[in-house]
């Protein structure tokens, strides 16, 4: 399983262009990794841009209501599966990174 995928996947497999992708970076604030001033995505920020283009593209939010439900989560709480995700990301890195070291 793949741990980083670069700007270029991810907009393929959003089915969008890299300067829409930058867009919502950007617009969002997302955190994404860079690796020599390339991004780095990780599983979860697939999760939140998936997130982000439903909210927009398929249910009809703007980009200040796509932030608002976004920061509310449900109910306010951050996603059960948010967080395992973000939990099996850090697994992974620190899996490669001890692998690097052995």
């Amino acid at each position: 399983m793949k741990l980083f995928f670069s700007s270029e996947e991810v907009a393929s497999h959003l089915n969008i262009s890299t300067s829409r992708l930058d867009f919502y970076v950007r617009e969002f604030k997302l955190n994404i990794n860079k690796v020599k001033r390339a991004r780095k995505y990780t599983h979860a920020d697939l999760e939140k841009l998936e997130r982000i283009i439903d909210l927009i593209d398929q249910k009809g939010y703007t980009l200040d209501g796509a932030r608002e439900q976004i920061k509310s989560g449900i109910n306010g709480l951050i996603p059960t599966t948010e967080i395992i995700n973000k939990l099996k990301d850090i697994k992974k890195t620190l899996e490669f990174i001890k692998e690097s070291i052995e």
